[in-house]
This record gives C-alpha cells, structure tokens and sequence, in this order.
C-alpha cells in the first residue's frame, strides 16, 4: 500500500503545523481502510490496515510531543491494532503452507478467527475510539 501524499507540507512553517498535516493525513488513512478491513475474510484490507496503523504510530513516536497530550493514547492505539493485524497476517501467510497438514491448517484457521474477532472488538473498543477522537480534537 502506497502511503497517501500529505498536502500542503511547507518547510518555511512551524514543525507543529507540519505535524498536525502529517497525523491528520495518516489518521485519515487509517479510518479510510476500516469498514473493508471489518470484512472477515479481507485480508489485503487488513494488511493494509496495518501499514497504515504503523504509518501513524510512527509519525506519532516522532511528531507526538508537537501534538500534545492526545497523541500517546493514539500512539497506543495504533499499536494495538498494528499487532493484532500483524498476527493476523502472519496466519494468511502461513495458511496456504498449514494447509497441507489438516490439523495444522484448522488450528491456524481457528487463530485467525480468532485474531479477527481480537481486531474487530478492539476498533469498535471506546478507549481506542476515545483515542482517535481526542487525537482529532488535538490536531
């Protein structure tokens, strides 16, 4: 997945407001990719996710302080997320090679399931959401 160009960057203009350009644009980015993401079995949606949940956290790990006190509780959020859809990820690689051994393949497929429900509960979770709201109040 392509990160999304963040318009309107200027060098000449304070690191906060740079700052505030850059999260909004990954935070967009990540919301943008939730209702497909939300799908069970989407799982370029999900990957995509992720990138765009690491995307985010990252910039928030660098640009946080210029945000405030809300970027932390994002910073976190996104980490979340970015880990729950790691594994998740990791269980769609793994799948076609797991299939081979039925039981192995049912046991990944069991952890995907599994994952997947961890994902969708922890997007429509109030804390995260709290997270993503306060970080858009900050920006």
């Amino acid at each position: 997945m392509k990160a999304r160009k963040i318009a309107g960057l200027d060098p000449a203009t304070s690191l906060g407001s740079n700052a505030r350009r850059i999260v909004a644009t990954r935070l967009e980015e990540l919301h943008s990719l939730a209702e497909e993401a939300l799908v069970p079995d989407a799982a370029e949606a999900q990957h995509d996710m992720r990138i765009a949940a690491k995307r985010l956290r990252y910039a928030l790990e660098i640009v946080g302080p210029c945000i405030g006190d809300a970027a932390e509780p994002a910073r976190r959020a996104a980490k979340e997320i970015q880990s729950v859809l790691g594994d998740l990820h990791d269980c769609d690689v793994i799948m076609p090679r797991a299939e081979a051994i039925p039981s192995l393949g049912d046991a990944i497929r069991e952890r995907r399931e599994r994952l997947f429900g961890d994902f969708a509960e922890l997007w429509r979770d109030e804390a995260i959401r709290d997270a993503w709201a306060g970080l858009e109040r900050a920006l």
